[in-house]
């Protein structure tokens, strides 16, 4: 396996040990009745070790990743197997679930589903307000649905065809998930900041502020201005942190297929760089290490 591949792996082994570590701590770490931390928790004081160790790597490992040679989308994307999206489409349809769920929640379709809420904190603040009002759920509702339409052109954008030029995207394609997850990380701000214990909502304010600026450094190859090693370690840090935030639950279906179809997105488009620099290596025949490129 090519080293460069390594970041990918260590994010999602990254992911798997968080994932566990959080579970642990919601089980462990908050008193029953109140949901307050309990301090000195060894799981939870693991988990922010994990959090740190992993920053690290990721940084080291995301240098390993392929030189731009032009940083635009979808040339630094490109690849012939059509194989390689599958992953990536699969995340966009899982965004676009994500929106659906926000519609059908706001119209009052989707029944809560309290069995995917951990503590009960938040069918609390639910009752009494605190939770996304119906405008504002059907809001993000519709940003998810415009950002798995344009998600999904970016990916077939990266389909190259021998003898065909590669296909201009629009730029705005890429800046929609963006400002979709602005404005939810607004919102979700909003309802998890009235909780006293912030090491019960962390993870997903984390969780999504790296998705943002993992999308936001996607978006900058459409704009000449892409940065492999960027993109990659935010993409890294992305897959972990959502990894573990799944642990959470949620009160909200759309939350989870977001964190689960954003964190897949990314990924997909982490090996299409990986593959179309490698490539890209081959035909030059300059493929002498990733030190080196």
């Amino acid at each position: 396996m090519n080293k460069q591949y390594a970041l990918p792996l260590a994010a999602v082994l990254g992911g798997a040990a968080a994932f566990v570590l959080r579970l642990l701590q919601n089980q462990t770490g908050f008193e029953a009745e109140t949901g307050l931390p309990i301090p000195g928790n060894l799981a939870g004081m693991s988990l922010v070790v994990l959090l740190a160790a992993a920053a690290g790597i990721m940084i080291l490992l995301a240098r390993q990743l392929p030189a731009e040679e032009e940083p635009v989308f979808p040339a630094e994307f490109a690849v012939e197997s059509a194989g390689l999206l599958t992953l990536p489409v699969c995340g966009v349809f899982l965004i676009a679930l994500s929106g659906a769920a926000d519609l059908a929640e706001a119209l009052g379709v989707l029944p809560e589903l309290p069995q995917i809420t951990r503590h009960s904190l938040y069918s609390i603040l639910r009752e009494g307000g605190m939770g996304f009002s119906s405008k504002g759920q059907a809001l993000l509702g519709l940003l998810s649905l415009l950002s798995a339409g344009g998600l999904f052109l970016a990916a077939a954008a990266c389909r190259k065809r021998p003898g065909t030029p590669s296909r201009a995207l629009p730029s705005w394609a890429l800046l929609l998930p963006v400002g979709t997850l602005v404005v939810r990380l607004v919102l979700t701000y909003r309802v998890d900041s009235v909780n006293p214990s912030l090491e019960m909502y962390y993870i997903e304010l984390l969780a999504l502020v790296f998705m943002t600026l993992a999308f936001y450094r996607l978006s900058s190859f459409a704009f000449e201005a892409g940065r492999s090693w960027l993109f990659g370690f935010y993409t890294g840090a992305t897959v972990l942190l959502c990894t573990a935030s799944l642990a959470d639950g949620s009160a909200y279906l759309s939350s989870l297929l977001l964190q689960a179809g954003g964190a897949v997105t990314l990924m997909g488009f982490l090996l299409l760089r990986i593959a179309a620099g490698l490539a890209a290596e081959e035909d030059d025949g300059t493929i002498v290490g990733p030190a080196e490129s």
